[in-house]
């Protein structure tokens, strides 16, 4: 399976991917570039995030809440690699961060098999989820599980699931597997991806997934935070629930253009 090793991680080089790498997401659907975040840095996000949330199953928009997950939602290493794979200049619409608390301790189900697009309802290909993984993650804790190649299949055919079961006052009563549970077409085949902490996956919004509920006895959670991305200018579902928003980019190049005309528009006008 294709993976690119991070090069460019605090060196100030743009980040980008090979026409190789490129060419394996067009076929296959996904990406995995490691070690893109650091020890520390998925350390503080796991802190950050215990810190703002309850800490039990699934939150939506921590950027809302949180500064510091804003930062992540526009990390400028993310947003190169997923301009550079796409071809295209990519916004960050959401994100949603998964706990995966062990079943041992009372965890969640995981997830059916299901393609996030059919949530975010944008035209193919122009949507795509990136999952940046603070843990480790493996067939012991319920890592992701895909089906490589069926992006070109398009839209599949669902069984819509609610999430959650909600009492009178609003409480979680019962948490389902979470997706549209798709039917998975015959002749492909699932593959369980292995992460390590700092890890990220770029895949098509249109890829067949899952996430088994995390079985393990020696890790309580399962720490993942999946950005999303909408090509500049394409149009998605905003959701009842989510209401999912284009997030303003902070691109190191453009801001620095902007602070260099205003300089030299400065020295223009002290020249008058």
């Amino acid at each position: 399976m294709e993976v690119k090793k991070n090069k460019a991680e605090n060196s100030g080089k743009k980040c980008k991917v090979s026409d190789k790498e490129r060419a394996f997401y067009k076929k296959n659907g996904y990406l995995i570039i490691r070690n893109v975040l650091s020890e520390k840095e998925c350390e503080e996000y796991i802190k950050e995030a215990h810190r703002v949330s309850k800490g039990t199953v699934q939150e939506p928009n921590l950027y809302r809440k949180s500064d510091k997950f804003l930062e992540m939602a526009r990390d400028q290493r993310i947003m190169d690699y997923a301009d550079s794979l796409l071809e295209w200049r990519m916004i960050p619409i959401g994100d949603i961060f998964f706990f995966a608390k062990s079943s041992e301790d009372g965890g969640e189900e995981g997830s059916s098999p299901h393609q996030d697009n059919s949530f975010q309802k944008a035209e193919w290909g122009a949507f795509v989820a990136c999952g940046v993984y603070l843990d480790k993650a493996n067939s012991d804790n319920g890592s992701l599980v895909i089906y490589p190649g069926t992006h070109w299949l398009g839209d599949a055919k669902y069984k819509p699931v609610p999430n959650f079961e909600y009492g009178a006052k609003g409480e979680v009563l019962k948490a389902n597997p979470i997706g549209n549970n798709c039917e998975i077409p015959a002749g492909f085949e699932e593959y369980q991806i292995d992460m390590n902490r700092g890890d990220i996956i770029i895949f098509h919004g249109h890829l067949i997934h899952k996430a088994p509920k995390n079985r393990s006895k020696t890790s309580k959670y399962r720490h993942v935070n999946y950005i999303k991305l909408i090509k500049n200018g394409k149009g998605f579902w905003p959701g009842w629930s989510e209401r999912r928003v284009l997030i303003e980019r902070h691109d190191f190049n453009q801001e620095f253009k902007i602070v260099l005309f205003f300089f030299f528009l400065t020295l223009l006008n002290l020249k008058k």
